[in-house]
């Protein structure tokens, strides 16, 4: 069944200046926090039951959208229903609430009803109680029907509390808001966000989030160096992503040209700043979605700047050296391509971590210059290329042999 998500956007501050579900979070909000928590259980449309939509809700509600997901605002809790099929899986989030992604994830693949719970201890006592030994920790999921009609004959009642007794009543599975997650995550403290020190542990969590790794040297030593201390300022200021990725993309291409007209110290200068914005953009994108929009098209665009510097080498190389240079440098990217298409055939006859040493784009823009310093750019060509292929060769003989001892599982 559809899953919904319905967050409640209505609480002041304590202070009386704006919403709860506007209080800045890494350089959003929090409403947009807990959308994202939602759609990443699985909610494939959200309602934010609001009373009024000041500026920066309708800001978030805009950003929202902007990053592909549905949003919807009622104007109370008639309206929600209206917007709701009684066959819906409703994931209820109350004002402010915040929990770590895999209980969520847990919750949100129970049958309805269920709720995540805390202990009844001092350190809960904002969140509600439900029986002596409980709290509810703001996350709830429960039966579009259920909630219908619970509307119906709510009156004056509060929506979410209401809820949340009916669902007890009914025997709602518990889960454990404090225990490990579906992802096999650690803990994360569950949270009312009332003011902006609420979420200070929760903005330093979100900023340690990594993008997926590639599987080669450089993510692993390099670009968290750089891109470790600059990333906190740039989501701060509300520096889009997407801007620093294009931006690393021109970068490379101001190198490429360069390359075009001879000038190839630019370009192995400029490729490596270029990879590591996109490293900076692919980290901050990490906070707010699985990864940078357009990463793939971008990807090609560096590469294909990248080519263009060696080909540009490689003529020039030529008209003095005969046109082996054309050889060498053409092993370079068909080394690079075979290795790509290995990978697959290994994961299916033996997954296993690929090992960080063997050649990939990243780390021959890093290799480059450094080479280029110490042997020249013939050398420097030379050697890539036979890293390439050594790389490219080592990986097929592998194959090779674990081809040979491969068992498949007749059915």
């Amino acid at each position: 069944m559809p899953l919904a998500a319905l967050i409640a956007a209505q609480e002041p501050l304590e202070s009386g200046d704006g919403l709860r579900a506007t209080l800045p979070l890494a350089g959003r909000t929090l409403i947009e926090h807990q959308a994202r928590i939602a759609t990443l259980a699985g909610a494939d449309r959200i309602i934010l039951l609001v009373e009024r939509i000041p500026a920066a809700l309708a800001q978030a509600v805009d950003r929202l959208r902007r990053d592909g997901i549905s949003v919807e605002t009622a104007r109370g809790v008639a309206d929600a229903a209206d917007r709701l099929h009684p066959d819906d899986r409703v994931l209820l989030i109350a004002d402010g609430c915040i929990a770590g992604q895999g209980v969520v994830d847990r919750l949100a693949a129970q049958f309805v009803p269920a709720v995540l719970t805390l202990p009844d201890t001092p350190e809960q006592a904002m969140f509600e109680r439900i029986d002596p030994e409980s709290r509810w920790a703001g996350f709830a999921l429960v039966g579009g029907e259920r909630l219908r009609a619970t509307v119906q004959m709510l009156g004056d009642w509060d929506l979410m509390s209401t809820l949340l007794r009916r669902s007890v009543q009914d025997g709602a599975t518990r889960i454990d808001a404090l225990g490990p997650g579906a992802r096999g995550e650690a803990p994360q403290q569950a949270v009312i966000a009332v003011d902006a020190a609420s979420l200070v542990a929760v903005e330093k969590a979100l900023l340690r989030l990594e993008p997926p790794a590639r599987g080669n040297w450089v993510d692993r030593y390099v670009y968290p160096l750089v891109a470790g201390p600059i990333v906190r300022p740039l989501i701060l200021r509300g520096i889009d992503p997407l801007h620093i990725a294009l931006g690393s993309a021109g970068l490379a291409w101001i190198g490429a040209a360069s390359a075009l007209a001879g000038y190839f110290w630019l370009i192995v200068l400029l490729l490596p700043l270029s990879s590591q914005g996109f490293a900076v953009a692919r980290r901050m994108a990490r906070i707010w979605s699985p990864d940078l929009p357009h990463a793939r098209l971008l990807l090609i665009a560096r590469d294909a700047a990248a080519l263009t510097g060696l080909a540009s080498l490689a003529w020039h190389l030529a008209q003095g050296g005969g046109w082996g240079w054309w050889l060498v440098a053409a092993l370079i990217p068909s080394a690079l391509q075979g290795l790509a298409m290995l990978k697959p055939i290994r994961t299916a006859i033996r997954p296993a971590e690929t090992p960080l040493w063997l050649p990939k784009g990243d780390g021959l823009i890093w290799i480059a210059p450094v080479l280029a310093v110490l042997v020249g750019w013939p050398w420097m060509a030379a050697l890539l290329a036979a890293y390439c292929a050594a790389g490219f060769g080592w990986h097929f003989a592998l194959l090779s042999r674990q081809a040979a001892e491969f068992q498949p599982i007749e059915g």
